[in-house]
């Protein structure tokens, strides 16, 4: 099962993601900031995929953070989600606006890592 690390400092947000990422067959690890997502970049877990928010309190930001993963996990895919992308150059990610539709989560997760939709193996309820 892949994972994401998923950094969101609205946490009706951050859950909603989480649902449409476990929905899609992600384990995901949350970070209500970008210091919380650094220190899970920086930590021994396994990570396939990041996808943060531009716009967080904290000493980090999503940019930051965008720089810190590629420094840390190079290989690793990174999506910036945002309600208005600050100007200036790109942020060497995808990037995906708020608000998004779930379909649109998953295909640009999905995008980034090269990967064909996942199917959540789920027995029938009988």
């Amino acid at each position: 099962m892949p994972v994401a690390l998923l950094v969101e400092d609205d946490p009706d947000i951050r859950w909603n993601a989480r649902d449409i990422l476990e929905s899609a067959g992600f384990e995901v690890v949350e970070a209500a900031d970008g210091d919380q997502g650094l220190a899970c970049l920086a930590g021994d877990r396994p990570l396939d995929v990041l996808v943060t928010d531009c716009e967080m309190p904290g000493s980090l930001d999503g940019l930051g953070l965008l720089a810190a993963a590629l420094r840390l996990r190079p290989g690793m895919p990174r999506i910036m989600v945002t309600g208005s992308m600050p100007e200036g150059p790109g942020c060497g990610a995808p990037v995906l606006y708020k608000p998004y539709r779930a379909d649109a989560v998953v295909e640009a997760v999905l995008s980034a890592m090269g990967a064909e939709p996942l199917k959540k193996s789920r027995a029938p309820a009988h």
